[in-house]
């Protein structure tokens, strides 16, 4: 028998493999996030999503990427109104 086998052990492997999943697109798009910005010469911190709710589509969180002029812009953009 294996690991598979234990529904336990199954249950738990697959919510480790999700929640890596889950760190790696976030890490993903912060990377992605941060180069936009510097790429329009925004000055910004290593984590430029560090503080933003969570949920936000991709699409608000790039529009706002691309039209801040500061990271402290950037963050206002997003914070629920």
């Amino acid at each position: 028998t294996g690991p598979d086998d234990d529904p336990l052990l199954r249950s738990l492997r697959e919510q480790s493999r999700a929640e890596g999943e889950a760190r790696g697109r976030a890490e993903g798009r912060d990377e992605a996030v941060r180069a936009v910005l510097q790429s329009r010469g925004v000055a910004c911190s290593e984590h430029p999503l560090a503080g933003v709710p969570d949920g936000l589509p991709d699409r608000v969180v790039f529009a706002a990427a691309l039209a801040c002029d500061s990271e402290r812009d950037f963050h206002a953009r997003l914070r629920p109104r």
